[in-house]
């Protein structure tokens, strides 16, 4: 069956050398490394220099060219076969091979999608994620109260169930240990709220922060189930293929596709990160009772250039709120304002929003009553870009209220032209920005952390631009048999022992919390942690997943008669009793019912509690069988048992084999197969390990797991 390998960069077809190979591998989760991911990627290949691709890389070969091409930067590419798409993504362009003195091939490299996700996050913080200043709250209002409570919506909407549960104040104390209506001075039943509150910082809803990292990077997670009715291309056997007709190869099949949610699941929606950042207190160091929770000392406010209203000049020059410059364009903003308070000092910081980068900064500005303040901003221009957008923010921060009347701003574009804008005042409030407490953590690394303790997987669907985020055991329940016997090269196979483990450690950062380190001494296993073993000790070696969060032992605390008061407490203090970091903490947070044994001065009867174990008890953030702090049995529903037990038997079990077969594919086979598929030979079912196919032949090398366990749908409510 004839076969034309075509490959496009950015809808321009390259050209090819008529006998050169392209082969791509392909493996979703590779058996020997069970915490990385992979995607679709080709060993490096020729492109001859015709004039075509010359104009594709501008004549990269000749470095004296200005603007040329950047190989810095992969660009976008698709390969089809027979005019029929395969597979989307990434070109990277490696060299030029010169002959004579001239320009003879480029080497270059495909990566499918999703292609490295550090592409798309870089080296940024979590702290960066502008779309978490939606759930800004305040001190002193009753937001603090109400997140503590039952949560909270916004700030100034309480919290109706647990979707809209966005904001809460976990009862986890910094410092202070609270007992329960016993003879100490430190109780929680009596507590004034106003002191508690001291020892408390608030939590946001992790599906806030995933929607968060979908807007900044302006990609889309599969946030719900979906259900796809869509074509699968088929041998058309009862076609000729000709020179002219090239595709008539394949056929169009009706096929339907069911890909479940992990992001927008019931399990994920019930998860929050704990905003904890520094351990260092928030009073100055000559204050004799320190504090640990979040700054109550400082007044701010932030604004963005879509709070002012064009009001003169020679047009409004902003779009939708922001700023757009086009090469060669150059802008100066210059905002005025005017404090009504006299012999208060504040700092001023500015940045885009668009790129994090920060503007202008400047502190200990003294703000007198009546004096007019100015913040500048010179020669915004689109840099190397031929546009860039500046979302503008501004944030001023004081240690006194403060207003700012007189809210004027000019922009001035080329030195030539005025456009003027007023805003209404700023006032300076006791706000709690989120972005200020998120932990010191790159977005990557979040999301590589997730991905470990879930055992996720990502991938992108041909014509699709969602990455679609899975359990792996949900991947590969999706998965469809697919029989290739006939085109199996029998002369010659290989049988391969599975992996050199037998043992797999799964552990999260090392313990800081006394309860933790209490714990550690007394079972000598860090809570949280487990070690799975082969029954039998076969030669071999352990495997260490590392997840870059913490646990923490949790307290039930008990009345003065030692009964358990089911008022749960988190403690976060290290062995010699003082506040204590760590990784960042991922909890399930539940509504407690504390109407038995009310909470603080107040006499709260319900209140929200980190937790180990989710509230019907269906999952447990642990990887092994650990007691539950609010019932105080154990619960197996782990990390492990939920996640991890399927693909682990899969590669421990004893009958466990690698298969490495070589075959020449059709078509048909490879424009349709996924790495999740069971391969079916000679009646015997295999998993795919990796797969590395020769586009221009169909010859395939093939690493094949015999299948011992059959993969059924996550447990996600």
């Amino acid at each position: 069956m004839k076969r034309d390998v075509q490959l496009y960069i950015s809808d321009t077809r390259v050209d090819l050398f008529n006998d050169e190979s392209i082969s791509i591998t392909d493996s979703i989760q590779n058996v020997s490394d069970i915490s990385k991911l992979f995607t679709p990627f080709s060993q490096q290949f020729n492109l001859p220099a015709s004039q075509t691709n010359n104009k594709l890389f501008k004549h990269y070969y000749n470095f004296h060219i200005q603007g040329g091409f950047d190989a810095r930067f992969k660009v976008d590419a698709r390969i089809e076969i027979n005019f029929v798409p395969f597979k989307t993504g990434k070109l990277r362009l490696t060299g030029v091979s010169l002959k004579d003195n001239k320009p003879h091939t480029y080497k270059v490299v495909f990566f499918g999608e999703p292609n490295n996700l550090k592409d798309i996050f870089g080296d940024e913080d979590l702290s960066g994620l502008n779309g978490l200043s939606t759930y800004d709250i305040q001190y002193d209002n009753n937001d603090f109260l109400d997140a503590f409570k039952t949560g909270l919506q916004s700030t100034g909407t309480a919290a109706t169930n647990l979707s809209n549960r966005n904001v809460v104040v976990p009862l986890i104390s910094l410092n202070t240990y609270y007992t329960y209506n016993t003879s100490s001075t430190d109780r929680l039943d009596n507590v004034t709220f106003t002191d508690l509150r001291k020892q408390l910082k608030p939590a946001i809803k992790l599906k806030r922060v995933i929607e968060a990292i979908q807007t900044q990077y302006d990609i889309t997670f599969n946030m719900a189930d979906v259900h796809l009715d869509e074509k699968v291309l088929a041998e058309d056997t009862s076609q000729v293929v000709t020179e002219d007709s090239p595709t008539k190869d394949v056929i169009l099949e009706d096929a339907t596709s069911d890909i479940k949610t992990f992001f927008g699941s019931d399990m994920f929606d019930e998860l929050y990160l704990w905003l904890h950042r520094e351990k260092t207190p928030i009073t100055s160091p000559e204050t004799t009772t320190k504090t640990f929770g979040v700054d109550t000392g400082t007044r701010s406010i932030k604004f963005t250039l879509a709070d002012f209203t064009y009001s003169s000049g020679s047009g409004d020059v902003l779009t939708g709120g922001k700023l757009v410059v086009t090469d060669p364009d150059s802008y100066s903003i210059r905002v005025a304002l005017t404090p009504s308070a006299n012999a208060t000092t504040g700092e001023i910081i500015v940045k885009d929003k668009s790129t994090n980068e920060l503007l202008f900064f400047k502190e200990d500005i003294t703000f007198q009553s009546g004096v007019n303040l100015s913040i500048p901003l010179m020669n915004l221009t689109s840099g190397n870009l031929d546009s860039r957008t500046y979302d503008v923010e501004f944030r001023i921060n004081c240690q006194t209220q403060e207003t700012f009347s007189s809210v004027t701003m000019l922009i001035t574009k080329n030195e030539s032209t005025a456009h003027n804008y007023t805003a209404t005042n700023k006032v300076l409030n006791d706000n709690i920005f989120i972005q200020d407490y998120l932990p010191k953590m790159k977005v990557i690394d979040f999301l590589s952390g997730l991905f470990k303790m879930f055992n996720l997987v990502a991938y992108k669907r041909l014509g699709d631009s969602t990455i679609y985020v899975e359990t792996f055991d949900d991947f590969m329940y999706e998965g469809v048999t697919r029989d290739i016997t006939k085109y199996i090269d029998v002369s010659k196979s290989t049988i391969d022992r599975p992996i050199p483990y037998n043992q797999v450690n799964f552990n999260y950062s090392k313990p800081v919390t006394q309860t933790s380190l209490r714990f550690l001494n007394q079972f000598a296993q860090a809570f949280g942690d487990l070690e799975y073993s082969a029954p039998e000790k076969y030669d071999g070696q352990a495997f260490n997943l590392q997840l870059p969060f913490e646990r923490s032992v949790l307290i039930n605390l008990q009345d003065s008669s030692g009964v358990n008061t089911n008022n749960i407490l988190g403690w976060w203090v290290d062995d010699k009793g003082e506040t204590t970091l760590g990784k960042p903490f991922i909890f399930f947070n539940r509504v407690i019912d504390s109407s038995s044994n009310t909470v603080t001065g107040l006499n709260i009867t319900a209140y929200n509690a980190p937790s180990s174990v989710s509230a019907d008890g269906n999952h447990s953030l642990n990887f092994g069988a650990e007691y539950d702090e609010f019932n105080k049995s154990v619960n197996t529903n782990s990390l492990f048992s939920r996640f991890y037990q399927n693909y682990i038997l899969q590669t421990f079990n004893q009958n466990a084999r690698i298969i490495k077969v070589s075959a020449r594919l059709p078509v048909s086979f490879i424009l349709n197969y996924r790495v999740n598929d069971v391969i079916l030979i000679e009646g015997q079912e295999y998993y795919i390990n990796s797969i590395k196919i020769d586009l221009t032949t169909g010859k395939s090398d093939l690493d094949l797991i015999v299948k011992t366990v059959t993969y059924t749908n996550s447990v996600l409510t």
